[in-house]
């Protein structure tokens, strides 16, 4: 028996729905700022798809764990339209079936079985900008249908902007102005990035190309497997609002290897002496933590923490100390690769500046804070003044 699904949508999911029923289009590419609804969009699409026909959908990003996030919005939406059936629910293989046998997989690029594994009908590249062309190239290998792609603009140089130039391409830019169902709050801190950065306002305000490369960092490598190491540390960012960060260091000749150990917001000191606790971490290592909060640090030393110390805070000096090395980041520390896509200098029209945004910096302060106290400190280490 038929049924009609009502759906609350903007005109982002109108303009995806008529480029897939357009033979002419198999990329179907959204472009877009924060907030616009580009991937719900796409997921309302997908769930319709799912519902009229038989078919084998994958949804893809660079992780499985960063995946999380997509996970919740399709399952939020299903409940909202108050057809989700936890039994259809795989969660051990993060896949959901529909009644009519139409199933909706979900795995990280970094899952190289997944990767070239078998074929779908439907592919949605969410974050398409985290995925490097060889990966892109074997998920649309193994594609028979359309695709469809999400991305913020936040790279000036991109497999993704030559793919927009395919004649089987259709470029679909929206913008918050496009969601109609934001909140006032959510509307005034987009409409602030202005006052931030011009070229974070271009990228998560007008979904537009940033018009010069201010990004900190593009050094950054992952790493699965546990390396040998020569001396550890630990850093650790101090916020509530904003998330409090405790990373781990691991040091071998002029490599680095860093953990995500704790990347959470609403913690106090307490909650994070705990969770340290339960993570079983050494009370044998150096803490780097933000100076200017002594009351975290004393009280870190009164849990046993004794090489809880206040970390040296030159932020031009300790970023030139992480790009002195070569970084790697476990696989699983999806916020700091998050923040290393995004952490830029503020520019003031084409001229940039030495000053970092203050924004998607939690992670990378405690990776400063750990990599440059540890080069200043290790043993052997010279330090050289220069005065006058």
């Amino acid at each position: 028996m038929a049924r009609s699904l009502e759906i609350k949508h903007t005109s982002v999911f109108e303009n995806n729905w008529q480029a897939y029923n357009d033979p002419q289009v198999r990329y179907l590419i959204n472009q877009g700022g924060s907030r616009s609804s580009k991937s719900i969009s796409i997921l309302q699409c997908l769930i319709i798809l799912s519902l009229q026909n038989r078919v084998n959908v994958s949804i893809v990003r660079k992780t499985l764990q960063s995946a999380k996030s997509i996970v919740k919005d399709f399952i939020d939406l299903l409940l909202e339209y108050n057809i989700y059936d936890k039994n259809s629910h795989n969660k051990s293989n993060n896949t959901y079936t529909f009644e009519n046998g139409s199933v909706v997989e979900f795995f990280g690029a970094d899952n190289d079985q997944k990767l070239r594994g078998r074929k779908r009908d439907i592919l949605f590249c969410n974050e398409a900008n985290e995925l490097d062309q060889d990966e892109w190239i074997q998920l649309v290998l193994r594609t028979t249908g359309k695709v469809f792609i999400d991305f913020n603009p936040s790279d000036t140089d991109h497999w993704l902007y030559d793919l927009i130039k395919e004649d089987k391409s259709i470029l679909i830019k929206s913008t918050y102005k496009d969601n109609p169902f934001l909140k006032k709050d959510q509307v005034e801190y987009i409409e602030n990035l202005i006052r931030v950065d011009e070229n974070y306002y271009k990228i998560y305000a007008l979904g537009e190309r940033p018009t010069s490369t201010t990004r900190i960092y593009s050094h950054f490598k992952q790493y699965t497997d546990e390396p040998d190491y020569e001396d550890l540390v630990y850093g650790c960012d101090v916020g509530f609002n904003h998330a409090m960060t405790f990373v781990e260091c691991k040091f071998k000749d002029n490599k680095v290897y860093v953990k995500e150990l704790v990347y959470d917001t609403k913690l106090t000191t307490q909650d994070l002496l705990e969770r340290l606790l339960q993570l079983n971490i050494s009370k044998d290592h150096s803490i780097y933590i933000d100076s200017a909060r002594p009351d975290v640090i004393e009280d870190f030393r009164r849990s046993g923490y004794f090489k809880a110390q206040g970390a040296l805070k030159g932020v031009k000096e300790g970023i030139d100390a992480v790009k002195s090395m070569e970084v790697f980041l476990h696989y699983e520390a999806e916020n700091l690769w998050r923040e290393f896509k995004l952490y830029s200098w503020k520019s003031n029209k084409d001229v940039i500046t030495d000053e970092p945004i203050k924004l998607n910096d939690d992670g990378m302060d405690a990776l400063r804070y750990a990599v440059y106290n540890w080069k200043l400190n290790k043993p052997g280490k010279k330090l050289t003044f220069y005065i006058g």
